[in-house]
């Protein structure tokens, strides 16, 4: 068997393709990146005119996404360039499975560009034959934006000696956050059943807030002010604007929403419940 993992040194590449070595020892696994670097590197730009360089493949993994637009980097080219690429080629490589790393919240309707040029490049998924698209929430990996993000406001708040303005509506949505290594077991167990023309949502077994990492790493010395959605809304709006570090557009609008779903599907693939995040976030950010 022969799998290649687009994306293969990213943050859930990099899980996916060291789960699946693990897995299917005896697979020829094709980590693929522009550097080649790491366990089972291979040199390979999803911009190069000729994928035959990757031979016939049985498995083709999409770990490519960013969570953020920087230079000629945006999420049209990122999210929709590279499906439609995928599935130029992909009668060349061989015609093999299609397994899709999407988002939770992704949707062709929303308002976000992060999660409606997802929601694109799902819908042209949807298109072929033999596929399996899976949408996670959060994906717990060392360094991950989220973790950035809560840093980041613990660092403003020793600045402002422990006082943490904050838009109200970021502290009521509920996320539920996923092992990384959930995920690449979801891929693993799609090639295993031979899973087909499926939407799976991978979703942790704990529910968490803005507000609950917040206190994980003030331990309880932050001293929230919550400022309603009406009061905060454009003026954050076009404070990010002018200090894009603090986040981008997208970020704002997701921060603000809930990010769950039935996980149930999921325990059923997998065949048992999905692994708790709480160490992962102690770690992180304690």
């Amino acid at each position: 068997m022969r799998i290649a993992i687009l994306g293969g040194t990213g943050q859930i590449g990099a899980v996916i393709s060291r789960e699946l070595q693990l897995k299917f020892s005896e697979a020829e696994i094709l980590s693929c990146s522009r550097s080649g670097k790491g366990v089972n590197g291979f040199s390979f730009n999803v911009y190069q005119k000729d994928w035959t360089v990757l031979g016939k493949l049985d498995v083709l993994i999409n770990a490519v996404g960013i969570i953020e637009e920087k230079g000629e980097n945006t999420f049209q080219k990122i999210h929709v360039g590279i499906v439609n690429k995928m599935v130029v080629e992909r009668e060349k490589l061989g015609n093999p499975k299609i397994i899709h790393i999407s988002v939770l919240g992704s949707n062709k309707d929303s308002p976000s560009k992060y999660a409606f040029t997802k929601g694109i490049a799902d819908n042209i998924i949807k298109t072929q034959e033999n596929w399996v698209i899976i949408r996670p929430s959060f994906v717990c990996t060392s360094g991950t934006t989220i973790v950035q993000k809560v840093k980041m406001l613990h660092k403003i708040s020793k600045i402002s000696f422990g006082l943490l303005p904050i838009p109200a509506h970021f502290l009521t949505a509920k996320f539920q956050p996923v092992m990384g290594e959930d995920v690449a077991h979801i891929c693993i167990e799609s090639i295993r059943q031979n899973l087909s023309e499926k939407v799976i949502y991978a979703t942790g077994s704990e529910f968490y807030t803005l507000e609950d990492w917040l206190r994980t790493i003030g331990k309880g010395r932050i001293r929230l002010v919550k400022i309603p959605k009406w009061l905060i809304d454009r003026p954050f709006r076009l404070l990010i604007r002018v200090i894009p570090q603090i986040m981008n557009t997208d970020q704002y609008l997701l921060l603000g929403e809930d990010n769950t779903h039935n996980n149930a599907e999921m325990i059923k693939i997998l065949g048992r419940r999905p692994l708790y995040t709480k160490q992962f976030w102690e770690d992180e950010l304690v």
